[in-house]
């Protein structure tokens, strides 16, 4: 079983990245057979959804621009959970947002041209992390449970502000809302719910 990670900020070591990694190291010590990984979109060429509507998704859930998102689509399938980690920006990182309607774009094609079985994420277990300056983290975990949504994958919340996933703002060490702990109970959730 494996779990994969996906920092959506453009800072390689940035609290985004801190939080995420801190869900995976839960994960691995809640169930230590499960193997996890870490994705960092910043590393990666994924550009925006080209529109190209008469060709997208004839064959299920492949996409016609060649980029890196092929690959990173490879590694969010052989995932048995996933982990998306954005900071607010308007309100996520352009990267984010490219990932996102590639997706979205080849789930919908998906049903309309009558593509037979389950869609690829269906039922997958997912969790969502988000970083701010200071700001309301809230937009960032709307933005991404309507793309989980759309992609027909199970969002995990849990039992405290924001309820959607963890946040963390400025000094994640100073934080009163202790991310580093909602990261590990969120990690022992997700690591519960990709082996029940």
């Amino acid at each position: 079983m494996k779990v994969l990670g996906i920092v959506g900020s453009m800072r390689k070591e940035g609290n985004t990245g801190q939080l995420v990694e801190a869900v995976l190291g839960a994960v691995k010590e809640t169930k230590p057979k499960i193997r996890t990984q870490i994705v960092n979109l910043s590393a990666l060429e994924i550009g925006p959804c080209q529109g190209c509507y008469d060709v997208c998704a004839k064959t299920p859930y492949k996409c016609v621009v060649k980029d890196d998102f092929q690959g990173l689509l490879q590694k969010m399938e052989d995932a048995d959970g996933i982990v998306f980690g954005a900071p607010l920006y308007f309100p996520v990182p352009s990267r984010v947002v490219a990932l996102c309607e590639r997706l979205v774009c080849l789930a919908y094609f998906h049903d309309m041209r009558g593509h037979k079985g389950t869609h690829l994420f269906e039922d997958k277990p997912c969790a969502f992390i988000s970083a701010t300056g200071g700001g309301d983290p809230l937009e960032v975990f709307r933005y991404l449970f309507g793309f989980a949504m759309s992609m027909r994958m199970t969002p995990l919340t849990i039992k405290r502000f924001p309820y959607y996933g963890v946040a963390g703002r400025g000094d994640l060490a100073k934080d009163e809302g202790k991310p580093f702990d909602g990261a590990s109970e969120l990690g022992r959730f997700l690591a519960e719910a990709v082996e029940g």
